[in-house]
């Protein structure tokens, strides 16, 4: 991913690490927020892999940048939330690699969390789900992560959804997870489904395309045929934007 004339770019290379899926629109919507990134960080070599699942993968990546001068790299995770990917998974497959070149100095610097660049997208991605539809009695949001058995993911899930609820004006906020944690998402639905809301706002939190966000659409679309008195919407899950490049960035910059 060359952003730079050689002689234009620093010796501090950045590795974006995305988790990786077999879904086309996932892989790419990670390739082009890389770009993004690449286009902010023009004075540095950038490189996005993928943690599995698709090409390239961390190795390659590592040795993309090796190979365009670089004796430092920072590791940037592209991942919501801290669980096993990120504290155990990207480290062990960055060191492997890593060790093939012992003067190259390797740091990596946090996840995307609650960063206030995603809170503002997720904000955005509510309002587009909501553009031009008419003022209901009650309306819920449901915020629905991917779910982990870490529990320090699923907290920080939590006070995401906190911190969103100072940007969203609605009548009930809940969270939500498609697996791993709880409640799920069918609970919260049903639980939804039997109170007197008119409106349901079902926000994937969610980076990119993928199976997961085909599952959410199935599970909601159930529900709205089965209770039609209320109006179910899926939002736009969080993809490829300006402000989910400049949180890669900063996170990158500390």
């Amino acid at each position: 991913m060359s952003n730079a004339p050689a002689d234009a770019v620093s010796d501090h290379g950045l590795l974006l690490v995305g988790h990786g899926t077999r879904e086309a629109i996932g892989i790419r919507e990670f390739h082009e927020t890389a770009r993004l990134v690449a286009r902010l960080r023009d004075d540095q070599p950038v490189e996005g892999c993928l943690l599995e699942f698709a090409e390239p993968s961390i190795a390659v990546g590592f040795r993309t940048l090796a190979s365009r001068g670089v004796r430092r790299v920072t590791v940037a995770p592209v991942l919501l939330f801290a669980a096993g990917h990120a504290e155990r998974d990207i480290p062990q497959a960055v060191a492997a690699v890593a060790a093939e070149f012992p003067s190259i100095v390797v740091e990596q610097c946090a996840h995307l969390g609650c960063h206030e660049a995603l809170l503002a997208l997720s904000q955005i991605r509510y309002q587009e789900a909501i553009a031009g539809r008419p003022i209901t009695d009650k309306t819920a949001l449901v915020l629905v992560g991917r779910g982990s058995h870490h529990a320090g993911a699923t907290a920080e899930m939590h006070e995401f959804v906190r911190r969103r609820v100072a940007l969203t004006p609605v009548d009930e906020v809940r969270t939500a997870f498609v697996a791993m944690a709880e409640p799920p998402l069918e609970q919260v639905l049903a639980d939804l489904a039997g109170n007197d809301c008119t409106r349901v706002i079902v926000q994937p939190h969610l980076l990119f395309g993928g199976v997961l966000l085909d599952r959410i659409a199935a599970t909601v679309a159930d529900f709205a045929g089965r209770h039609r008195g209320c109006e179910w919407v899926v939002a736009s899950h969080l993809g490829t934007h300006a402000l989910l490049a400049q949180a890669i960035a900063s996170r990158a910059a500390r």
